[in-house]
Protein backbone atom coordinates (compact mmCIF):
# COMPACT_ATOMS: atom_id res chain seq x y z
CA UNK A 1 0.00 0.00 0.00
CA UNK A 2 2.93 2.43 0.67
CA UNK A 3 4.83 1.74 -2.81
CA UNK A 4 1.56 2.30 -4.63
CA UNK A 5 0.87 5.61 -2.59
CA UNK A 6 4.50 6.67 -3.45
CA UNK A 7 4.43 5.52 -7.08
CA UNK A 8 0.68 7.51 -7.76
CA UNK A 9 0.89 10.44 -5.63
CA UNK A 10 3.11 12.69 -7.26
CA UNK A 11 3.35 16.56 -7.01
CA UNK A 12 1.71 16.78 -11.10
CA UNK A 13 -0.97 14.62 -10.10
CA UNK A 14 -1.60 16.42 -6.69
CA UNK A 15 -2.40 19.46 -8.07
CA UNK A 16 -4.43 18.26 -11.53
CA UNK A 17 -6.45 17.21 -8.42
CA UNK A 18 -6.67 20.30 -7.07
CA UNK A 19 -7.26 22.25 -10.07
CA UNK A 20 -10.10 19.76 -10.53
CA UNK A 21 -11.83 20.39 -7.33
CA UNK A 22 -11.63 24.17 -7.24
CA UNK A 23 -13.49 23.92 -11.01
CA UNK A 24 -15.98 21.00 -9.45
CA UNK A 25 -16.61 23.26 -6.28
CA UNK A 26 -16.97 26.66 -8.38
CA UNK A 27 -19.32 24.83 -11.06
CA UNK A 28 -21.19 23.43 -8.03
CA UNK A 29 -21.55 26.50 -6.19
CA UNK A 30 -22.69 28.50 -9.11
CA UNK A 31 -25.16 25.75 -10.40
CA UNK A 32 -27.05 25.51 -6.73
CA UNK A 33 -26.66 29.25 -5.89
CA UNK A 34 -25.19 28.40 -2.93
CA UNK A 35 -23.70 31.74 -2.36
CA UNK A 36 -20.02 33.62 -2.21
CA UNK A 37 -19.23 31.76 1.60
CA UNK A 38 -20.15 28.30 0.98
CA UNK A 39 -18.51 27.70 -2.60
CA UNK A 40 -15.35 29.32 -1.17
CA UNK A 41 -15.22 27.45 1.44
CA UNK A 42 -15.92 24.05 -0.93
CA UNK A 43 -12.88 25.63 -2.84
CA UNK A 44 -10.52 25.55 -0.74
CA UNK A 45 -10.75 21.89 1.03
CA UNK A 46 -9.19 20.96 -2.57
CA UNK A 47 -5.76 22.92 -1.86
CA UNK A 48 -5.89 22.03 1.97
CA UNK A 49 -6.74 18.01 0.67
CA UNK A 50 -4.17 18.02 -1.59
CA UNK A 51 -1.15 19.72 1.16
CA UNK A 52 -2.41 17.01 3.46
CA UNK A 53 -1.71 14.07 0.85
CA UNK A 54 1.62 15.33 -0.27
CA UNK A 55 2.54 15.79 3.65
CA UNK A 56 1.56 11.88 3.70
CA UNK A 57 3.42 11.09 0.82
CA UNK A 58 6.67 12.52 2.63
CA UNK A 59 6.24 11.37 5.75
CA UNK A 60 6.35 7.77 3.76
CA UNK A 61 9.67 8.74 1.87
CA UNK A 62 11.00 9.76 5.11
CA UNK A 63 10.24 6.71 6.91
CA UNK A 64 11.38 4.54 4.29
CA UNK A 65 15.05 6.71 4.31
CA UNK A 66 15.50 6.06 7.87
CA UNK A 67 15.43 2.49 7.34
CA UNK A 68 17.44 2.07 4.69
CA UNK A 69 19.68 4.51 6.49
CA UNK A 70 19.09 2.08 10.01
CA UNK A 71 20.08 -0.56 7.91
CA UNK A 72 23.23 1.31 6.37
CA UNK A 73 24.70 2.39 9.37
CA UNK A 74 24.49 -1.36 10.93
CA UNK A 75 26.17 -2.80 8.23
CA UNK A 76 28.92 0.29 8.18
CA UNK A 77 29.38 -0.29 12.11
CA UNK A 78 30.26 -3.95 11.32
CA UNK A 79 31.99 -3.56 8.66
CA UNK A 80 33.96 -1.17 11.03
CA UNK A 81 34.32 -3.88 14.01
CA UNK A 82 35.41 -6.37 11.03
CA UNK A 83 38.25 -4.01 9.98
CA UNK A 84 39.23 -2.75 13.45
CA UNK A 85 39.75 -6.47 14.41
CA UNK A 86 41.80 -6.78 11.13
CA UNK A 87 43.53 -4.16 11.65
CA UNK A 88 44.73 -4.52 15.31
CA UNK A 89 45.74 -8.27 14.41
CA UNK A 90 47.87 -6.37 11.42
CA UNK A 91 49.24 -3.86 13.91
CA UNK A 92 50.64 -6.72 16.60
CA UNK A 93 51.92 -8.97 13.51
CA UNK A 94 53.81 -5.82 12.50
CA UNK A 95 55.24 -5.57 16.11
CA UNK A 96 56.03 -8.70 16.64
CA UNK A 97 57.95 -8.94 12.55
CA UNK A 98 59.77 -5.38 13.88
CA UNK A 99 60.70 -6.67 17.21
CA UNK A 100 62.42 -9.95 15.15
CA UNK A 101 63.95 -7.90 12.57
CA UNK A 102 65.63 -5.68 15.59
CA UNK A 103 66.89 -8.81 17.31
CA UNK A 104 68.28 -10.34 14.03
CA UNK A 105 70.16 -6.77 13.25
CA UNK A 106 71.60 -6.81 17.12
CA UNK A 107 73.06 -10.48 17.10
CA UNK A 108 73.53 -10.14 13.60
CA UNK A 109 75.02 -6.83 12.55
CA UNK A 110 74.99 -5.64 8.53
CA UNK A 111 76.96 -2.46 7.07
CA UNK A 112 74.75 -2.89 3.64
CA UNK A 113 71.29 -3.19 1.78
CA UNK A 114 69.09 -5.59 3.18
CA UNK A 115 66.64 -7.55 0.95
CA UNK A 116 62.78 -7.15 1.69
CA UNK A 117 61.18 -9.92 4.33
CA UNK A 118 57.59 -11.28 4.25
CA UNK A 119 55.38 -11.41 1.88
CA UNK A 120 57.11 -14.40 -0.69
CA UNK A 121 60.26 -13.81 1.41
CA UNK A 122 60.92 -14.94 4.93
CA UNK A 123 59.27 -13.03 7.60
CA UNK A 124 61.76 -11.74 10.35
CA UNK A 125 60.34 -14.13 12.66
CA UNK A 126 61.17 -17.46 10.74
CA UNK A 127 64.90 -16.07 10.12
CA UNK A 128 65.27 -15.25 13.85
CA UNK A 129 63.95 -19.11 14.23
CA UNK A 130 67.13 -20.23 11.37
CA UNK A 131 69.62 -17.96 12.75
CA UNK A 132 69.48 -19.18 16.67
CA UNK A 133 69.16 -22.89 14.65
CA UNK A 134 72.37 -21.90 13.09
CA UNK A 135 74.18 -20.24 16.31
CA UNK A 136 72.97 -23.49 18.50
CA UNK A 137 73.08 -26.66 16.16
CA UNK A 138 76.68 -24.87 14.23
CA UNK A 139 75.68 -27.16 10.85
CA UNK A 140 78.73 -27.96 8.27
CA UNK A 141 76.02 -27.91 5.35
CA UNK A 142 72.82 -26.14 5.08
CA UNK A 143 70.65 -26.72 2.15
CA UNK A 144 67.92 -24.47 1.17
CA UNK A 145 65.12 -25.24 -1.13
CA UNK A 146 64.53 -21.59 -2.24
CA UNK A 147 66.76 -18.64 -2.14
CA UNK A 148 66.42 -15.14 -0.74
CA UNK A 149 66.16 -12.81 2.28
CA UNK A 150 67.32 -16.63 4.49
CA UNK A 151 70.15 -17.46 2.98
CA UNK A 152 71.85 -14.03 3.16
CA UNK A 153 70.86 -14.06 6.99
CA UNK A 154 71.96 -17.75 7.59
CA UNK A 155 75.74 -16.73 5.95
CA UNK A 156 76.13 -13.79 8.01
CA UNK A 157 75.66 -15.98 11.04
CA UNK A 158 77.63 -18.07 9.79
CA UNK A 159 80.14 -15.57 9.85
CA UNK A 160 79.36 -13.74 12.67
CA UNK A 161 79.75 -16.63 14.82
CA UNK A 162 82.62 -18.44 13.17
CA UNK A 163 80.66 -21.41 12.15
CA UNK A 164 82.77 -23.43 9.52
CA UNK A 165 79.70 -24.34 7.32
CA UNK A 166 78.16 -23.93 3.90
CA UNK A 167 74.74 -22.84 2.44
CA UNK A 168 73.48 -24.47 -0.83
CA UNK A 169 70.47 -22.79 -1.97
CA UNK A 170 68.60 -24.37 -4.50
CA UNK A 171 66.58 -22.16 -6.78
CA UNK A 172 64.08 -22.57 -9.57
CA UNK A 173 64.15 -18.46 -10.65
CA UNK A 174 67.43 -17.70 -12.26
CA UNK A 175 66.05 -13.83 -11.97
CA UNK A 176 65.35 -14.48 -8.04
CA UNK A 177 68.29 -16.46 -7.65
CA UNK A 178 71.04 -13.83 -9.37
CA UNK A 179 69.00 -10.97 -7.26
CA UNK A 180 70.11 -13.28 -4.03
CA UNK A 181 73.92 -13.64 -5.54
CA UNK A 182 74.09 -10.52 -5.72
CA UNK A 183 73.00 -9.96 -1.96
CA UNK A 184 75.73 -11.75 -1.16
CA UNK A 185 78.64 -10.38 -2.84
CA UNK A 186 77.72 -7.29 -1.29
CA UNK A 187 77.83 -8.62 1.79
CA UNK A 188 81.05 -10.09 1.49
CA UNK A 189 79.77 -13.82 2.40
CA UNK A 190 79.60 -15.52 -1.28
CA UNK A 191 81.89 -17.99 -0.11
CA UNK A 192 79.98 -19.29 2.54
CA UNK A 193 76.76 -19.30 0.52
CA UNK A 194 76.21 -21.00 -3.18
CA UNK A 195 72.89 -20.32 -4.82
CA UNK A 196 72.73 -23.22 -7.82
CA UNK A 197 70.41 -22.72 -10.39
CA UNK A 198 67.79 -25.39 -10.33
CA UNK A 199 64.88 -25.57 -12.70
CA UNK A 200 62.08 -27.96 -11.69
CA UNK A 201 61.89 -31.49 -13.48
CA UNK A 202 59.33 -34.35 -13.18
CA UNK A 203 59.85 -36.90 -10.52
CA UNK A 204 58.11 -39.90 -9.79
CA UNK A 205 57.40 -40.63 -6.17
CA UNK A 206 55.05 -43.77 -5.40
CA UNK A 207 53.36 -43.63 -8.31
CA UNK A 208 53.04 -40.13 -8.51
CA UNK A 209 54.30 -37.41 -10.66
CA UNK A 210 55.67 -34.41 -8.88
CA UNK A 211 58.07 -31.26 -10.14
CA UNK A 212 60.57 -30.56 -8.04
CA UNK A 213 64.34 -29.30 -8.37
CA UNK A 214 66.60 -31.14 -10.58
CA UNK A 215 68.93 -33.95 -9.96
CA UNK A 216 72.22 -32.32 -11.24
CA UNK A 217 71.73 -29.81 -8.51
CA UNK A 218 71.84 -31.49 -5.45
CA UNK A 219 72.75 -34.87 -6.22
CA UNK A 220 76.32 -34.31 -4.82
CA UNK A 221 74.94 -32.69 -1.07
CA UNK A 222 75.80 -35.31 1.50
CA UNK A 223 75.43 -34.65 5.31
CA UNK A 224 73.12 -31.96 5.53
CA UNK A 225 72.56 -31.07 8.83
CA UNK A 226 70.03 -28.04 8.26
CA UNK A 227 67.76 -28.39 5.26
CA UNK A 228 65.18 -25.60 4.71
CA UNK A 229 62.26 -26.51 2.82
CA UNK A 230 60.86 -23.00 1.30
CA UNK A 231 60.31 -23.60 -1.88
CA UNK A 232 59.14 -24.36 -4.36
CA UNK A 233 56.39 -22.11 -4.52
CA UNK A 234 52.83 -23.85 -4.17
CA UNK A 235 52.03 -22.44 -7.63
CA UNK A 236 54.65 -24.81 -9.88
CA UNK A 237 52.67 -27.98 -9.08
CA UNK A 238 50.32 -30.12 -6.47
CA UNK A 239 52.24 -30.60 -3.01
CA UNK A 240 55.43 -28.79 -4.58
CA UNK A 241 57.41 -29.16 -1.08
CA UNK A 242 56.46 -32.89 -0.55
CA UNK A 243 59.85 -34.18 -2.49
CA UNK A 244 62.47 -32.39 -0.47
CA UNK A 245 62.06 -35.26 2.14
CA UNK A 246 61.94 -38.28 0.21
CA UNK A 247 64.80 -36.80 -2.38
CA UNK A 248 66.85 -35.41 0.69
CA UNK A 249 66.73 -38.31 2.81
CA UNK A 250 69.81 -40.19 1.97
CA UNK A 251 71.51 -37.07 2.49
CA UNK A 252 70.55 -35.94 5.73
CA UNK A 253 73.16 -36.27 8.54
CA UNK A 254 72.00 -38.23 11.76
CA UNK A 255 71.58 -35.32 13.57
CA UNK A 256 69.58 -33.31 10.86
CA UNK A 257 67.08 -30.38 11.57
CA UNK A 258 64.42 -29.77 9.34
CA UNK A 259 61.96 -26.69 8.57
CA UNK A 260 59.26 -26.61 6.64
CA UNK A 261 57.92 -22.92 5.83
CA UNK A 262 54.37 -21.72 5.09
CA UNK A 263 52.10 -24.15 6.91
CA UNK A 264 49.45 -21.83 6.44
CA UNK A 265 48.89 -22.70 3.01
CA UNK A 266 47.07 -26.13 2.87
CA UNK A 267 49.15 -27.40 0.37
CA UNK A 268 52.23 -27.63 2.91
CA UNK A 269 50.25 -28.88 5.50
CA UNK A 270 49.07 -32.15 3.23
CA UNK A 271 53.19 -32.13 3.04
CA UNK A 272 53.88 -32.27 6.27
CA UNK A 273 50.98 -34.78 6.83
CA UNK A 274 52.66 -37.34 4.51
CA UNK A 275 56.15 -36.72 5.93
CA UNK A 276 55.31 -37.41 9.66
CA UNK A 277 52.99 -40.45 8.68
CA UNK A 278 56.05 -42.12 6.68
CA UNK A 279 58.17 -41.11 9.76
CA UNK A 280 56.26 -42.01 13.20
CA UNK A 281 59.86 -41.51 14.52
CA UNK A 282 60.05 -37.84 13.79
CA UNK A 283 59.16 -35.21 16.50
CA UNK A 284 57.13 -31.81 15.10
CA UNK A 285 57.46 -29.02 16.32
CA UNK A 286 54.94 -26.22 14.66
CA UNK A 287 56.19 -22.75 15.93
CA UNK A 288 53.42 -20.19 15.98
CA UNK A 289 55.16 -17.51 13.39
CA UNK A 290 53.59 -15.31 11.11
CA UNK A 291 53.30 -18.09 8.42
CA UNK A 292 53.67 -20.92 10.92
CA UNK A 293 56.46 -23.26 10.21
CA UNK A 294 56.95 -26.86 11.43
CA UNK A 295 60.62 -28.04 12.70
CA UNK A 296 61.20 -32.06 12.10
CA UNK A 297 63.70 -33.58 14.47
CA UNK A 298 63.85 -37.78 14.87
CA UNK A 299 63.17 -38.76 18.64
CA UNK A 300 66.15 -40.83 18.18
CA UNK A 301 68.55 -38.33 17.10
CA UNK A 302 71.41 -40.82 16.32
CA UNK A 303 69.71 -42.87 14.34
CA UNK A 304 69.41 -40.01 12.17
CA UNK A 305 67.89 -40.19 8.62
CA UNK A 306 68.66 -43.05 7.68
CA UNK A 307 69.06 -43.91 3.35
CA UNK A 308 66.86 -47.47 4.36
CA UNK A 309 64.05 -45.04 5.87
CA UNK A 310 60.85 -45.98 3.80
CA UNK A 311 60.08 -43.47 1.25
CA UNK A 312 57.36 -41.09 2.19
CA UNK A 313 53.70 -42.17 0.93
CA UNK A 314 54.43 -45.65 0.62
CA UNK A 315 52.79 -47.66 2.92
CA UNK A 316 50.23 -44.70 2.68
CA UNK A 317 49.46 -44.35 -1.25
Amino acid sequence: MHRLVRRRVRVEAVAALVVAWLAGALVLGLATRAGAVPTATLMALGPLLGGLLLQFTHSLKLAERIGNLDSTTARTLENVKRTGSGLGQEIKQTYRQLEALQNLTAIVPADDVLPATRGWAASPDLLMVLVDLIITERPSLVVECGSGASTLWLALAMRRFGIDGQIIALDHDPVYASKTRDFLARHNVSDLAEVRDAPLESFSLDGETYSWYTRQAWENLMGIDLLFVDGPPAATGRRARYPALPLLNGALSPVAVVVLDDLVVADMQQALRRWLDAYPDIDSQILPLEKQAAVLRRTVRAAGFSPDSPVVGTAHP
